[in-house]
């Protein structure tokens, strides 16, 4: 990885074969996210009916929160999806010591966070695109699996 200012460059092997740019967030830009997660947290713990934290149970449920709301909402507001990615990319950073950045490639770029391989090296995973999977493909494209998988994988890498 190579760092230019608030910029990172991902090297091929880093990311699959291909060059990739993140930026890092800025300090309220985190805790503007980590505010969006708490939300969501809070929201969660309102469905389950108990506190839920940012753990596996805490993404199932946030799986079966989606299908409830997506019923009633089959297009949710940039601000809920927003809040669903901000929950997914807390459990990375809370539970794998990731950090928050945005993925360059496209005008928008992706919300992304940054994790250390077991052996060391940078992986970037991108939090908001298996949200949209979700809200497109359903429980097919569970986030708990996500997460799951994803983990599983840094730590083989």
């Amino acid at each position: 990885m190579t760092f230019l200012g608030d910029h990172a460059i991902l090297s091929a092997s880093q990311h699959g074969g291909t060059m990739k740019a993140v930026k890092f967030l800025s300090s309220g830009q985190i805790r503007y996210l980590a505010e969006m997660a708490e939300q969501a947290r809070a929201a969660l713990s309102r469905f389950a009916g108990h506190e839920v934290g940012y753990d596996a149970i805490g993404l199932q449920l946030l799986d079966e929160w989606i299908d409830r709301y997506l019923r009633q909402f089959p297009n949710p507001s940039q601000s809920v999806r927003l809040s669903w990615v901000s929950f997914l990319g807390e459990m990375f950073r809370r539970r794998q010591g990731a950090e928050w950045a945005v993925q360059q490639g496209d005008a928008k770029g992706k919300l992304a966070v940054l994790c250390l391989t077991e052996s060391g090296d940078v992986r970037t995973v991108d939090v908001s695109g298996p949200v949209a999977r979700r809200i497109a493909e359903g429980m097919s494209a569970s986030l708990a699996y996500f997460y799951m998988t994803t983990v599983v994988e840094l730590k083989a890498e």
